[in-house]
């Protein structure tokens, strides 16, 4: 991503999710995350979100409708809401050493991420 005259050079996260960066996958992910039947933390499900965010600011994932802008808004939601949640939750002390896979948003977020992803 270029912003003046200054080349972004993003850093991928690490993740156990091997999915490509898609609106479909992050309807799949979603739902699973949502009927509680993830096998992977959502650290890891945010870790994602954000990788997928990253992909169609470089273009990577192709936002080539409405449902990809719908798709790219929750994803950025997704990951903000967690950066708040932690800050809002937890002391600085006690992020310095939280174990962020043990963490777990409110589970009605993601059922109404769900349902406005699936409104598009």
């Amino acid at each position: 991503m270029i912003i003046g005259d200054v080349y972004m050079n993003w850093n991928w996260n690490e993740t156990t999710i091997d999915f490509p960066f898609s609106s479909e996958n992050l309807k799949n992910l979603l739902s699973t995350v949502s009927r509680k039947e993830n096998r992977f933390s959502q650290f890891e499900f945010i870790k994602w979100c954000d990788n997928l965010t990253m992909a169609f600011e470089e273009d990577e994932a192709e936002v080539s409708n409405e449902l990809d802008e719908i798709a790219f808004g929750i994803a950025r939601d997704i990951e903000c809401q967690w950066d708040l949640f932690l800050v809002n939750t937890y002391s600085f002390k006690e992020l310095q050493n939280l174990d962020l896979s043990k963490v777990n948003l409110p589970q009605d977020w993601f059922i109404e991420w769900l349902k406005q992803l699936n409104e598009e």
